[in-house]
């Protein structure tokens, strides 16, 4: 069991929604975590929010933020696999409310030859400005209060919040990877050379990245049980999806592993900046 995990949740200007995943995280059973905010591009919301709830987080709270530039939520997340220092990762996005054990899960079930897949629940629109409306959401339901919600149609559904967690046998399988909650040792994100950069616009950066885990060895194992909530929202512009499909079917036929554009280029980026600035003084 790693002694710590690092959570990095992925956000641009979604404060409620975002909120909400931390009040999750802030009911944690297993508290031997830090987070990181990796922001896109947030208007100042966000991080008024985020410095309000520093204030009395249980677990470090740190927020990355860069330029609003067009989605580049590759580079965001690179950034913040330069700053992480736990061995474990866990990657999420902010609109999605972990349970309390979410955690407690990852950390329990980590392997090093393994990767760990997770699931959601969908939530209706109305049952998520229901929640963002509220300025507390206590994650810890009894299996009838989730019975009720499934048959009013807020959830779409029930069983993955009724099992016990627990791992599926190692595969090889890319079909069916979410980016909702995936976790890894912390050093095979180094290994692949974390996102590929070379993704523009929405769209398969989470299937490209565990598509390189996979070639490097690992397996995958998909954690049954202890979804995350998945909170309601209009899906994002898909006019760069086929380029995308393009360039994780590249990767698939190469098999190749690390990023074409990922954290050695962010870094040699970083270093030719520091010596421009350096020459210009």
């Amino acid at each position: 069991m790693p002694a710590s995990v690092a959570v990095v949740i992925s956000t641009y200007n979604a404060p409620d929604f975002l909120r909400l995943t931390l009040e999750g995280y802030r009911q944690q059973n297993d508290r031997h975590f830090s987070i990181y905010i990796a922001d896109d591009g947030s208007s100042g919301e966000t991080g008024d929010m985020i410095r309000q709830m520093q204030a009395d987080f249980p677990v470090p709270l740190y927020h990355l933020w860069q330029e609003d530039d067009g989605f580049r939520k590759a580079r965001i997340h690179n950034r913040v696999i330069q700053r992480i220092n736990e061995p474990y990762t866990l990657l999420t996005d902010g609109d999605c409310i972990p349970l309390p054990g979410l955690i407690a899960a990852h950390r329990s079930h980590a392997r090093d030859d393994c990767f760990i897949s997770g699931s959601r629940i969908l939530l209706s629109e109305a049952y998520t400005a229901t929640l963002c409306s509220k300025p507390r959401f206590n994650t810890s339901r009894s299996p009838l209060s989730w019975l009720q919600q499934r048959l009013c149609g807020n959830i779409n559904r029930l069983l993955p919040l009724l099992l016990q967690s627990s791992l599926s046998s190692p595969g090889d399988q890319l079909d069916g990877i979410r980016g909702c909650h995936l976790s890894c040792p912390t050093a095979a994100l180094l290994r692949i050379n974390g996102f590929d950069e070379s993704f523009e616009g929405w769209g398969r950066e989470d299937s490209d990245l565990a598509a390189r885990l996979l070639h490097t060895g690992l397996r995958r194992c998909n954690l049954r049980g202890t979804p995350v909530l998945h909170l309601w929202h209009r899906e994002f512009s898909r006019h760069r999806l086929d380029d995308n499909d393009a360039a994780l079917q590249a990767c698939l036929r190469e098999r190749r592993i690390e990023a074409l554009c990922g954290l050695k280029q962010l870094q040699e980026s970083a270093l030719t900046d520091n010596r421009r600035e350096i020459a210009d003084d």
